[in-house]
């Protein structure tokens, strides 16, 4: 058998812990909690669709639904606890559905991790809605445990009905 050797620096069940644990904190507000599991210098991206079968891959220079670091997530947080957003008040219930989770190995110092979500997201005045993906992780080993160094949301679905946010994807 030919091919690289890749040595798994974590397994598929801690990885899966992390990911479920990251679901359960956003289903249960648990804001605190939730952003404790990224690292200070953790990025999180939406990449927009682009055409029928990419995604954009620049951030910077191409259109994404969300792209922040730890402190922009950190004052989404704020306006979502302050009621300072009228797309998220009131809050919807969630339900994430996180499976096939897989460990891809190590590159550039984090642990690739991709897994398949389904979000169950209801609210009294809109309704429910569900959406449906793939995340990509780069997870890094801290002294407080595995932590999401990076996060990218791919959403399936080209055309985006109500709002987005951290919590319904």
């Amino acid at each position: 058998m030919g091919g690289a050797f890749v040595i798994m620096t974590v397994s598929t069940a801690a990885a899966s812990h992390l990911l479920y644990r990251e679901a359960w904190c956003l289903d249960n507000k648990r804001w605190d909690e939730w952003l404790a599991l990224y690292t200070d210098d953790a990025v999180y991206w939406a990449p927009a669709m682009d055409g029928d079968e990419g995604w954009t891959d620049d951030p910077d220079n191409d259109v994404s639904l969300m792209y922040m670091d730890k402190a922009g997530l950190e004052a989404r947080i704020f306006r979502i606890e302050g009621h300072d957003s009228c797309a998220t008040d009131p809050l919807p219930h969630t339900a994430h559905l996180v499976t096939n989770v897989l460990v891809h190995g190590e590159e550039d110092g984090l642990i690739r991790v991709s897994a398949t979500w389904i979000v169950h997201s209801y609210a009294r005045m809109r309704g429910g809605s569900v959406r449906g993906g793939l995340y990509e992780y780069g997870l890094r080993e801290t002294s407080d445990g595995l932590r999401i160094a990076a996060k990218k949301v791919f959403i399936h679905d080209d055309r985006i009905v109500g709002p987005i946010d951290i919590y319904n994807v």
